[in-house]
């Protein structure tokens, strides 16, 4: 797993600036070959309360899961998450650092990825630092969220 600074598309942090990471992750218990996936987490203060994770694989179809970014965060120190996603640090420091593991499931299968934690944890930073925890509902368009549930009613 290379060192990646976070990569900023855009420049205006009211919306159109998006912190992305793209690094590769390991998918583990699996014979395939190889194991290595390309990995992009992502981030938009048009949509702060969620980071996407795509995994795009050498061969086969990219994949998109949208987690909440505080889900996340929280992995980064202790086991997290439920149903479909779950997050949690390697407990061990190992040689080079600390993995983050973050588990998927799907109706036709699991698949269990590792990426490097501090790697990870400056990505998040620095969502931080553009949207910090607490501050992401001034950013909703709660129009739109109020238009999203009536359609639901």
């Amino acid at each position: 797993m290379k060192d990646q600074q976070p990569d900023f598309a855009g420049g205006n942090p009211a919306g159109d600036r998006h912190p992305s990471l793209r690094t590769t992750v390991y998918r583990m218990f699996t014979p395939w070959s190889p194991p290595e996936v390309v990995c992009w987490f992502r981030y938009s203060a048009r949509d702060p309360l969620a980071v996407g994770i795509d995994l795009v694989p050498v061969e086969g179809t990219a994949a998109t899961w949208v987690v909440g970014r505080d889900l996340l965060d929280a992995g980064t120190r202790e086991p997290s998450g439920e149903g479909d996603f779950r997050v949690w640090p390697d407990p061990v420091r190992r040689g080079s650092g600390r993995g983050l593991y973050f588990s998927l499931d799907r109706p036709d299968g699991q698949a269990t990825f590792e990426a490097d934690l501090a790697e990870v944890r400056r990505w998040l930073d620095s969502t931080y630092a553009m949207v910090p925890a607490g501050c992401e509902g001034g950013l909703l368009d709660w129009a739109a969220v109020e238009a999203i549930r009536l359609g639901a009613d």
